[in-house]
């Protein structure tokens, strides 16, 4: 039986624990952004006619932002190639 699967030291790659970090980075963050964003806010959106808390409408407005982000490049992707 040869060593060939035991490639390397064993270890993880050094990338895996600064994605790490900075995914653990980015929960605080948002779980501060929450805590701190709890109070409630009127919303008026076409029909809708309420009030919701902050962090919620925040969070929904980026969502909403990243899918017409999205959206936007897929379209501009398909009539390239189309050209």
């Amino acid at each position: 039986m040869t060593d060939d699967v035991l490639e390397g030291d064993g270890e993880r790659p050094a990338g895996n624990n600064s994605k790490l970090l900075v995914a653990a980075l980015v929960a605080v963050g948002l779980v501060a952004f929450i805590v701190q964003n709890t109070e409630s806010t009127p919303v008026q959106w076409l029909v809708f006619d309420g009030s919701a808390p902050l962090w919620i409408v925040i969070l929904a407005a980026a969502a909403a932002g990243v899918v017409l982000s999205e959206l936007g490049g897929w379209l501009l992707r398909r009539r390239k190639r189309r050209r």
